[in-house]
C-alpha cells in the first residue's frame, strides 16, 4: 500500500491507499482495532481492491503513524481522527467512503457518519464497540484493564482470546503484532488509553438511539468472539440501529483475518449495494 500522511493535533497519520484509482472507483476507507494497524486487513484488501479504491489508517502510536501524547488518543478521539482523515482524501480523489470499522474502529466509524455525514455513504460494523452495556461491572473493567500493570500482562492472552489459534494463518500477523505492544511503552500506552476511554459515557452507542437514520449499514460478529459477545452487545444494537442487518458467522474478533472468504461472501451484497450509489 502506498501511504499519504495526515497531520492532526493527535500526530502524523498514517494512510495506506490501495486498489483502484479514486478517480475510477468508489471509495472504502478501512478502521482496525486496539491493538493493530492496516494490515489486519490484508487478507480481503487484493480482493476489495479490484473494485475499490482503499484507504486504510493507522491510528496514532500504530503502524507507520505517531502520537504526540498518547493519554489523548480516546475512542471518541478516533471519530476526530476519522472525520480529518476524511476530509483529506478528498484532496487524493475520493468522494463519499463506505467505511469498514473492526471494534474501536467500528465507533469511530459510527462518529464520523455522524460528525461528517456528506463524507460516508455507508458502514460495515464488525464487532463494533460502543453498544455493550456500560454500567458498573463493565466500567470496572475497562478501567482495570488501562492499569499498567494490568495491561502488560493481558495484551497477549487477551489478543489469544479473541483471534483464536495462531496456527491460523490469517490471525498470526495480528498476534504477533499485539505481542510487541506489551514491550513498546508507547503503544502499551495508547494501548491502556483506549481502554480506559471505554468508560466515558459518550461511547455509549445506543443512549443516543436510534443512529444513523437513512445510511446503509450492516452489521457482522464472530459469534465465538469471547471478549465482546454477541449476546453481550444485541440489545444495544438493535435499540440503535433497528432495522441494520446482521450477519453471524463463526469466526472470532476479526473474521476478515480469520476466514476472509467467508467475510467478503457475507458483506459483498451490502458493498456492491454501497458502491453502486452516487459518489
Amino acid at each position: 500500500m502506498t501511504p499519504i500522511t495526515v497531520t492532526t493535533r493527535y500526530g502524523e497519520i498514517a494512510v495506506h491507499l490501495s486498489g483502484c484509482s479514486p478517480d475510477d472507483a468508489p471509495g472504502l476507507l478501512l478502521l482496525h482495532a486496539n491493538p493493530g494497524d492496516h494490515r489486519d486487513f490484508d487478507r480481503i484488501v487484493p480482493a476489495l481492491g479490484k473494485t475499490w479504491a482503499v484507504a486504510a489508517i493507522d491510528w496514532p502510536g500504530y503502524g507507520a503513524s505517531t502520537v504526540i501524547d498518547p493519554n489523548t488518543i480516546t475512542v471518541d478521539a478516533l471519530g476526530d481522527i476519522a472525520v480529518q482523515v476524511s476530509k483529506s482524501l478528498t484532496q487524493h480523489g475520493f468522494g463519499s467512503l463506505t467505511v469498514i470499522g473492526n471494534s474501536v474502529g467500528g465507533y469511530a466509524a459510527v462518529r464520523l457518519a455522524e460528525r461528517a455525514p456528506d463524507l460516508v455513504r455507508g458502514l460495515l460494523l464488525v464487532q463494533s464497540a460502543g453498544f455493550a452495556p456500560l454500567n458498573p461491572v463493565t466500567r470496572a473493567v475497562f478501567q482495570l484493564i488501562a492499569r499498567p500493570s494490568v495491561a502488560q500482562r493481558f495484551v497477549v492472552p487477551h489478543a489469544r482470546l479473541y483471534l483464536g489459534s495462531p496456527r491460523n494463518e490469517g490471525v498470526r500477523p495480528l498476534f504477533e503484532r499485539a505481542r510487541e505492544v506489551s514491550g513498546d511503552p508507547i503503544r502499551l500506552a495508547v494501548y491502556r488509553s483506549l481502554w480506559r476511554s471505554l468508560d466515558d459515557p459518550r461511547v455509549d452507542l445506543p443512549a443516543g438511539s436510534p443512529l444513523l437514520p437513512g445510511l446503509p449499514v450492516q452489521i457482522v460478529w464472530g459469534r465465538d468472539d469471547p471478549t465482546n459477545p454477541w449476546l453481550l452487545n444485541r440489545r444495544g444494537i438493535t435499540r440503535a440501529l433497528p432495522g441494520a442487518p446482521v450477519v453471524l458467522l463463526p469466526t472470532r474478533h476479526e473474521p476478515f483475518a480469520q476466514a476472509p472468504e467467508l467475510f467478503l461472501d457475507a458483506v459483498r451484497e451490502f458493498l456492491t449495494g454501497c458502491a453502486g450509489m452516487r459518489r
